[in-house]
């Protein structure tokens, strides 16, 4: 970002600037057609939804004015009737990065339309019942990672001072990818998600706390990206696949290596969000 000192101020010129980088990176993107039109924002671990056959235009982060990150590449294609922007989060909170810095790409698709954001992440188990290598779909979240997007002055045009948060996954969505999961034979689990700060990988005494408070899974990530999505009035559906499994206290988490699990989870991961984006241009 060209002057991310003076947009990351919660100052009202800080946020005035901000609002102008985020504007100028939108008018940046290729026009949108009609709706639908979804944003894809997911992990760098984790595969793209569109190959290459369904890609338009590839957008290097170099080419978007005030982009906090210039190694990676935005790209819109369309699939099954539906416009999509995709790109990997280039930024997190456990980076050291702002809040605004990291919500930064959600702002600029909302800025350019999008009706939908879909997010994905990596994440650990919490709840007995989930198997690593496993995809949770989000109902719901904790935040735990002490930062908020929407702290400092509002930009009224975009939201209200104060959003509702009581629903802030889309059940419209989370029934669409019910429909796809069940229909493609895939193993689709609902759940809580614990934000944390991290970036240490968590202790078992906040495991412990994870379970007690009603939550299935613990991860890093996400949870500012929705908080701006809802901010705009941009509908939201986040899966996590499930890398670790936290089980007891007595139990070392399962290694983070990349296995057959982890392997087919990513490809059914692939498949749910393809049909998922499939579907919303049919319905």
């Amino acid at each position: 970002m060209s002057t991310a000192s003076d947009s990351s101020a919660l100052t009202a010129e800080g946020t005035a600037a901000y609002r102008r980088q985020v504007e100028e990176a939108a008018s940046a993107l290729p026009s949108l057609p009609s709706s639908p039109a979804v944003g894809i924002l997911h992990d760098t671990a984790l595969d793209a939804v569109l190959n290459e056959e369904r890609i338009e235009t590839p957008l290097s982060f170099t080419e978007l004015p005030h982009f906090p990150a210039s190694e990676g590449t935005l790209t819109m294609g369309t699939l099954g009737g539906t416009s999509v922007l995709e790109l990997s989060q280039p930024r997190h909170l456990y980076d050291g990065h702002t809040p605004r810095e990291v919500t930064f790409p959600v702002r600029m698709l909302a800025a350019a339309s999008i009706d939908t954001l879909l997010l994905t992440g990596t994440a650990g188990s919490v709840n007995p019942q989930f198997a690593r290598g496993g995809l949770m779909l989000l109902t719901d979240h904790i935040n735990f990672q002490g930062h908020n997007p929407l702290v400092g002055p509002n930009v009224e045009d975009w939201g209200p001072r104060f959003p509702d948060m009581t629903e802030p996954y889309d059940p419209s969505l989370q029934r669409v990818a019910g429909d796809v999961a069940r229909d493609r034979g895939l193993s689709l689990q609902k759940g809580i998600y614990l934000a944390l700060l991290g970036p240490n990988r968590e202790t078992t005494a906040e495991h412990r706390m994870g379970r007690r408070l009603g939550a299935d899974a613990v991860g890093m990530t996400i949870v500012p990206e929705v908080i701006a999505a809802r901010h705009m009035d941009v509908q939201v559906m986040a899966v996590a696949l499930l890398t670790e499994r936290h089980l007891t206290d007595d139990d070392p988490p399962a290694p983070a290596e990349e296995g057959t699990s982890l392997r087919t989870a990513r490809s059914q991961l692939h498949r749910l969000l393809r049909g998922v984006v499939a579907k919303l241009g049919t319905d």
